[in-house]
């Protein structure tokens, strides 16, 4: 079973200080604090669960309640939320529990003051200005959630009449609309009696553009098309992954491989298993083992992992037998959680 980790992010400062500097969360002591990227602590271990920095806070939990920390450690939002995510565009999702509602979603500054007196029922993270919210329809018979998208004011850019939408990426965001998925702009018309697409709904699912390129599957196999909605890779993958660093992963039967942006396979589909790349590095699992692969297919690093994460500011979460440590792209153990 492919073990990632799923729960632990990276952070990412970007305070030309030296604690300001790229940290990461690291467990000692059955608590979490922050190390930099040479493995040095630089906020000690006292919470019990750490998410990534992103624009100077990052989300801690104490005593079964989320809140915020600066850089230096200390708690700049009070600990109050049954969920936090990072900052985006100085703007953060969280959750508060209502005894009546249940949980609701809420947009906060970075002070922690609200964006907006509504409540959704989710909401995505910022992105190009704009972020995804989900709401209840309630003028229906039959309760239904539908998506929209609102702005850093507060304002609500595109009414939920949506059935789902991801994240706005390279001007273009995948949605739903009777059941079909194709793309919108923020110029698009969208109400209860006017839908207008920049690509039409046709698809029985899409991804967010990266690269230039979004994944997209009509029936069974899987293709990619460019922001005209032109299909430049035919529909011919069992399963796909989104572009970075110019190769996106495939899979082809019951083993994964990856394309360039021709669809010409670079790496042939011989992995059985395998994640996407990030700075430069893949995970990869054959024969039984983990290890990373460079962009020409080449094994980078291979030390006898147990499991795998992908790099990020270049260090990536692995496991060694029953250990989690940090590694960086050169394999060097850089910090042992214990």
């Amino acid at each position: 079973m492919i073990r990632l980790f799923l729960l632990i992010t990276f952070i990412t400062g970007f305070s030309p200080s030296l604690l300001h500097a790229q940290l990461f969360p690291a467990k000692q002591g059955g608590k979490w604090g922050y190390i930099n990227s040479s493995g040095a602590v630089v906020i000690q271990p006292k919470f019990d669960e750490a998410k990534k920095f992103s624009e100077g806070r990052a989300a801690v939990k104490l005593n079964d309640a989320w809140g915020f920390i600066d850089t230096t450690g200390n708690l700049v939002i009070q600990t109050q939320f049954v969920n936090a995510e990072p900052f985006s565009h100085s703007i953060a999702v969280v959750q508060r529990k209502n005894f009546i509602t249940g949980v609701e979603t809420h947009l906060i500054r970075l002070n922690g003051d609200t964006l907006t007196g509504e409540t959704f029922t989710d909401a995505g993270n910022f992105s190009e200005g704009v972020a995804w919210i989900k709401v209840a329809d309630r003028s229906k018979v039959l309760l239904r959630q539908r998506f929209g998208f609102i702005d850093t004011t507060g304002k609500i850019v595109i009414p939920p009449v949506l059935e789902k939408a991801s994240n706005f990426s390279e001007g273009l965001a995948a949605v739903q609309f009777n059941e079909k998925f194709g793309f919108i702009r923020l110029t698009d018309t969208l109400n209860d009696s006017v839908q207008t697409f920049t690509i039409q709904p046709k698809y029985r699912y899409a991804s967010t553009f990266s690269e230039g390129l979004a994944r997209v599957r009509s029936e069974a196999k899987w293709g990619f098309i460019n922001t005209s909605g032109q299909m430049v890779i035919a529909e011919q993958f069992d399963a796909a992954g989104d572009f970075s660093d110019g190769l996106a992963r495939i899979r082809l039967g019951e083993k994964f491989g990856f394309i360039d942006k021709s669809g010409t396979v670079v790496i042939p589909t011989t992995l059985d298993a395998a994640g996407d790349f990030s700075d430069g590095l893949a995970w990869a699992f054959k024969n039984g083992k983990y290890f990373y692969i460079d962009r020409t297919g080449k094994t980078a690093i291979d030390i006898g992992l147990t499991g795998v994460g992908n790099f990020q500011n270049g260090l990536a979460l692995v496991s060694l037998g029953e250990k989690q440590v940090y590694i960086n792209k050169e394999g060097k153990v850089i910090f042992e959680f214990n």
